[in-house]
């Protein structure tokens, strides 16, 4: 992560049992990677997710299948978003 301190698999900060990806702590970003779009429950499951990111206005920044081709690319231009910047 280019010297950015974060966590892996923390819990969010509410009283649901809920866990990020990635939390990168300087700009209280949450990072998810999202996969398996084609199996149902994981679909419904991440709709719920983000449903309760924009309820409590988590910061969040959403990764595919595709930007893992280019994350090098991908991931430093949609941290900046939130002011995070990577060497």
């Amino acid at each position: 992560m280019y010297g950015v301190i974060h966590a892996y698999e923390r819990k969010l900060p509410i009283e649901k049992e809920m866990y990020c990806d990635f939390y990168l702590p300087s700009g209280r970003v949450y990072i998810e990677y999202w996969e398996l779009e084609n199996d149902v429950k994981y679909r419904k499951r991440k709709k719920a997710k983000i449903k309760l990111y924009k309820k409590y206005g988590f910061n969040l920044v959403e990764i595919n299948d595709n930007d893992i081709k280019n994350l090098d690319d991908v991931l430093p231009k949609k941290l900046l978003e939130y002011g995070i910047r990577t060497f």
